[in-house]
């Protein structure tokens, strides 16, 4: 199950940031390093699980003739991110953000569920 996966990724900072000292030094850039590479891991787990759910889509989509590309569908992605858009992202570079993971699912469905296969290969 994805979430399992993604608390086991995130586990190392569930006694929560590191903290910095008011005078930090170079070693304290470490721990925060440490927590962004969490923080990766999990979010590349979780785009990779995105993609599980567009592929599924597109396969449905397939199936009913439906075409790739909703900009509606999209629009409607956008504006569930920036609702639940707390900060500190603004909403401008979460909606770029966003665009793209849009884009690059869209490209996944493309490859996988709507281009006919090529015969010279």
């Amino acid at each position: 199950m994805v979430t399992e996966t993604v608390q086991e990724l995130l586990a190392p900072l569930a006694g929560g940031r590191p903290a910095t000292p008011p005078s930090p030094t170079m070693d304290d850039i470490g721990p925060w390093r440490d927590c962004i590479d969490a923080l990766d891991r999990a979010i590349m787990c979780l785009l990779n699980e995105r993609v599980v759910c567009a592929n599924a889509i597109g396969q449905i989509k397939k199936v009913h003739g439906a075409g790739v590309y909703d900009p509606r569908r999209e629009e409607r992605v956008i504006q569930n991110v920036l609702q639940h858009n707390a900060g500190p992202l603004s909403n401008e570079a979460a909606r770029r953000l966003f665009e793209r993971i849009i884009d690059e699912s869209r490209a996944q469905e493309r490859q996988h569920y709507q281009e006919k296969p090529n015969v010279d290969e």
